[in-house]
């Protein structure tokens, strides 16, 4: 195997009869350079928006949300509640109720959510480092109070603390399946404050008293959620199976990534669809390794035959183009590497490609991981051996010759 990698390193350096050879290996290492780079940078920008979107969801997401697990509310246990509250790992819970509504202000009309929180949402959620306009309340003197996404307060273009022209709710009747002409009840909340959160609830969450918003829907005994804050240093996933063995088999208990599991596995699936289109350019830049490998076996071919006079067996001798294959590839992979750790840098200092001005990030986010590297190496690699294999079997056809003519 030394000896094989030795003439294919020669192969691959040496003169060789046609410069048109030379020309066509370049193309190859070129189109892998480019190949290996690409790739790479597709994984580390995903890398950086799975980073910067997880931040965002668990930066107010709670720690911990108690759900049903088969139906949209449960009813609440006041025995359970007692018993949230003698655990010593949680800080603080805050119950919570949501409902999907339609919002009228003026003549502008939205359909949305609206959720109903208790007075501990605030400690539970953070919410109040997410206000952009007026201060979070949800009562104030007996009186409910509304508190806005940024969104969906320029969609209906509302006014902080407007008492002339409140919000008005339109919820739909529990008997009803849809709206109705008479099906549905409505009600008035003044908006208090705005909030923004970067994430979906910014488009269609108007967030109220939760015991006011019950007693609207005329469900004044269940929850949607239990939201949870953990105390500092606490382990979330044991807190996570203790809850689990606390609430039974009826409720979903979800850590902070969990609640927005549907959306991080859409965006793990993005990724690896934008990889394996990139994999296939691969595998078109793999037909110029093959066309280099081939005009070398035929260039080669009285070099062969020597060395299977010498008694190399074919074995050795295909693996001579097997190595050079992956020589090429290897040598792609440096200078695409080398490239795109460049780019990376460059990109982290001087944020070279941008992003709209309405994104909460200057700069489109990169984040390298050293499993990045293997998976491509691994890639271009197995695309290099795919295309050495037909021109190294070409090597087995070629007879050894004892004496030249």
């Amino acid at each position: 195997m030394l000896l094989s990698l030795k003439i294919a390193y020669r192969y691959l350096t040496g003169k060789k009869s046609s410069q048109a050879i030379h020309w066509i290996t370049g193309i190859s290492i070129f189109g892998i350079a480019v190949g290996s780079a690409a790739l790479l940078l597709v994984l580390t920008v995903f890398n950086g928006f799975d980073e910067l979107v997880s931040g965002m969801f668990s930066k107010h997401n709670p720690d911990i949300k108690i759900v049903a697990r088969q139906s949209k509310y449960f009813k609440e246990d006041t025995l359970f509640i007692q018993k949230l509250e003698k655990q010593e790992f949680i800080e603080s819970f805050s119950r919570t109720i949501e409902e999907v509504c339609m919002f009228q202000y003026g003549d502008a009309q939205e359909f949305g959510i609206i959720k109903g929180v208790d007075s501990n949402y605030v400690q539970v959620s953070k919410v109040s480092d997410g206000i952009v306009e007026g201060n979070f309340l949800i009562r104030e003197a007996n009186r409910p109070l509304a508190n806005i996404g940024s969104v969906l307060r320029n969609k209906l273009g509302v006014s902080v603390r407007d008492f002339q022209q409140p919000v008005r709710i339109f919820l739909p009747d529990p008997k009803e399946s849809q709206f109705q002409n008479d099906g549905y009840q409505d009600f008035l909340l003044q908006v208090q404050s705005v909030f923004s959160f970067h994430q979906e609830s910014d488009y269609n969450t108007l967030i109220t008293d939760l015991d006011y918003l019950r007693a609207q829907l005329n469900n004044s005994m269940h929850l949607s959620s239990i939201d949870i804050k953990l105390k500092s240093g606490t382990d979330g996933s044991m807190s996570v199976q203790q809850l689990e063995a606390l609430a039974g088999p009826d409720y979903i208990i979800k850590d902070r990534y969990r609640q927005d599991e549907a959306f991080l596995k859409i965006m793990k699936l993005e990724k690896w669809l934008y990889y394996s289109l990139f994999s296939l350019t691969m595998l078109l830049v793999s037909f110029t390794i093959i066309g280099a490998l081939w005009m070398i076996v035929l260039d080669k071919r009285f070099d062969i035959s020597i060395l299977k006079s010498l008694g190399m067996e074919d074995r050795a001798a295909q693996n001579i183009f097997i190595l050079l294959g992956s020589l090429i590839c290897v040598l792609g992979l440096l200078i695409g590497f080398t490239f795109a750790i460049g780019f990376y840098w460059l990109q982290k200092q001087y944020g070279l490609i941008g992003v709209p001005s309405e994104f909460v990030i200057d700069s489109y986010p990169m984040q390298m991981r050293w499993i990045d590297f293997v998976i491509v190496i691994a890639t271009v690699m197995a695309i290099g051996l795919l295309a050495s294999i037909m021109p190294s079997q070409k090597v087995a056809s070629i007879k050894p010759v004892f004496h030249e003519e």
